[in-house]
């Protein structure tokens, strides 16, 4: 039984580090492409941007319908299985296009301060999906073969062309028209690689029962995620509308910058979480040292990133010329989503706890309460505060999150002090710290040398002196986690 504990610890922290180190790749492209855009292109872009992705993954919703899940699922998958779901979602995806194509002079309606060069995002986003839809058969088969890191590979290899064309076709002033291209290249490649790695040419071949019985399966399973596609996506949209694309653009470059360390640090952690809870949750003390461990290196990592950036960020901004008098709109939106990120970044793992232990009502439950919640804040506060509301409601909305930990204690009798408490008290003296620098010192530069040298070595100096024996246990997890490689 030790042993296989060991295993499991050696090979989550392995998993761990890979999936950081992977997904640190696509960040930091992903930032760097994000960085060049908010200096290069006007703010209305990114509002544009992250409108009409919220579009496509509307989209998506409805013209996947759970088909992929359907096939990788099934045992035995036949011929006729894989032409009828391809022909489904053929149909859909046309039938989405050409819908989407004549909402062209609506969206201008709807979206007052669109600029007219819009629509050859709009259209190029359009014609990516129709594309990218022909892949979905040769990347299920890739699955079902157990090959998913080709598909991976892909992916990877998408992310690089989409990054790598904003940045150098921003660079070159390209505008809008960056966006164009990368859109455009990422659907082509990623489709082409797809083929080459696994071939597969449609057939005149299609069956109704074959058809039925993907979809009875598909749908129910695509209806799980219905509600973050309402709380988030449908959200974004409707912003678009209502608070106009400039705004929105504010809005995009404030949450993008706060949520950057819970979307790199915690998503992953959390996606092996889920694998180490299911594997432990019949041993009630395992599972609760689990927790404590998944919640202290979460906080760990994510709690000094997001109280630091609230002292630094707007020094940061400062540095490069026009930057700040750019975005200093967006200042209180950051502050705001930053709390709100605090909040969030030590609760989410708790939601992979009550999945793993069978608890996937408690999800259910929790995703109702935080999309009608967001639906009922978000407007009105919009109307009371403008676009700024939108980051003020989230931060009133993360509060709730202390609820995930009151649920998650019922079920797992985990201790506070040794998951969270520690982090946040290195936390709170890094943030007197930084608090005293911004007051004391005025040059920038010093300012900023100052503050994130003298914040790593409080924070992890009260860490590791707190925790001396973390030290010595992340030297035995990498070595057996070598060991295990081998």
């Amino acid at each position: 039984m030790d042993q296989e504990i060991k295993n499991i610890k050696s090979r989550g922290f392995l998993s761990v580090v890979s999936l950081l180190g992977q997904s640190s790749y696509s960040a930091a492209l992903g930032f760097a492409a994000f960085f060049i855009l908010t200096l290069k292109s006007g703010v209305y872009l990114l509002g544009i941007y992250n409108t009409v992705l919220a579009m496509m993954s509307f989209l998506n919703y409805f013209t996947n319908l759970g088909l992929a899940a359907a096939i990788v699922q099934k045992k035995e998958v036949e011929e006729i299985d894989l032409n009828s779901a391809f022909y489904i979602q053929f149909f859909l995806s046309v039938l989405a296009v050409v819908i989407g194509f004549f909402l062209t002079d609506y969206l201008f309606k709807f979206y007052k301060d669109l600029p007219h060069q819009a629509v050859y995002l709009y259209w190029s986003v359009l014609f990516s999906f129709f594309i990218l839809s022909f892949k979905t058969i040769p990347s299920v088969l890739l699955e079902k073969k157990i090959k998913i890191y080709k598909v991976v590979l892909v992916q990877a290899i998408e992310n690089t062309v989409f990054y790598l064309c904003v940045i150098i076709f921003s660079l070159l002033n390209f505008e809008i028209f960056s966006l164009v291209i990368a859109v455009v290249a990422r659907s082509l490649i990623g489709t082409i690689l797809m083929y080459s790695f696994n071939p597969w040419m449609p057939k005149k071949m299609f069956s109704i029962t074959s058809a039925k019985a993907l979809l009875k399966f598909g749908i129910p399973f695509q209806g799980n995620s219905f509600l973050a596609l309402i709380k988030d996506d449908l959200l974004i949209i409707y912003l678009g509308g209502a608070i106009g694309l400039k705004n929105l653009g504010y809005v995009t470059f404030a949450k993008k910058y706060a949520e950057f360390s819970i979307r790199l640090v915690t998503d992953n952690v959390n996606r092996v979480a889920f694998p180490v809870f299911s594997k432990l949750q019949k041993n009630a003390e395992l599972l609760k040292k689990s927790t404590e461990k998944i919640l202290f290196f979460e906080t760990l990592l994510t709690f000094p990133v997001i109280i630091g950036a609230i002292f630094v960020f707007e020094n940061l901004l400062k540095i490069l010329p026009g930057y700040y008098q750019k975005w200093q709109l967006s200042l209180f939106s950051f502050y705001f989503f930053s709390f709100s990120a605090f909040f969030i970044s030590s609760a989410t793992g708790l939601m992979s706890l009550f999945n793993a232990v069978g608890k996937v009502k408690l999800t259910l439950y929790f995703m109702i309460f935080w999309t009608v919640l967001t639906w009922l804040l978000v407007p009105v506060f919009i109307k009371t505060f403008g676009y700024n509301g939108i980051s003020i409601a989230f931060f009133i909305m993360s509060i709730f999150n202390i609820l995930v930990f009151i649920v998650a204690k019922k079920l797992v009798d985990f201790s506070l002090a040794k998951s969270i408490i520690q982090p946040l008290i290195a936390s709170l003296a890094m943030a007197i710290y930084l608090a005293a620098i911004k007051i004391f010192i005025v040059n920038i530069y010093l300012n900023l040398i100052l503050s994130i040298v003298g914040a790593v070595i409080i924070y992890f100096g009260i860490v590791i002196k707190k925790n001396q024996h973390l030290v010595a246990e992340l030297k035995a997890l990498i070595s057996s986690s070598k060991n295990h490689g081998e």
